[in-house]
């Protein structure tokens, strides 16, 4: 994850969105404002289509039980 100020975004903002979109990195602008809240996060389409998927996933509890019982038994070579 990288930080960069919005005066670099607007110079340079076809190479920004090149970066992102090629190496999967996540790219936060921040403004003028020292306020966190008054930052923007930027992904490329296919982390933030894999995040959606991971939130539906574990959306439930019955869900993340399942999925959590399927990775053990994965790691330890149990179909």
């Amino acid at each position: 994850m990288k930080a960069i100020p919005i005066s670099n975004l607007r110079s340079r903002i076809k190479y920004y969105f090149d970066t992102v979109i090629n190496s999967s990195e996540i790219l936060i602008i921040t403004t003028n404002k020292d306020e966190d809240d008054e930052s923007v996060v930027i992904m490329s389409l296919k982390e933030y289509n894999s995040l959606q998927e991971t939130n539906y996933l574990m959306s439930t509890t019955a869900n993340r039980d399942r999925l959590l019982e399927s990775i053990e038994q994965a790691k330890s070579g149990k179909n």
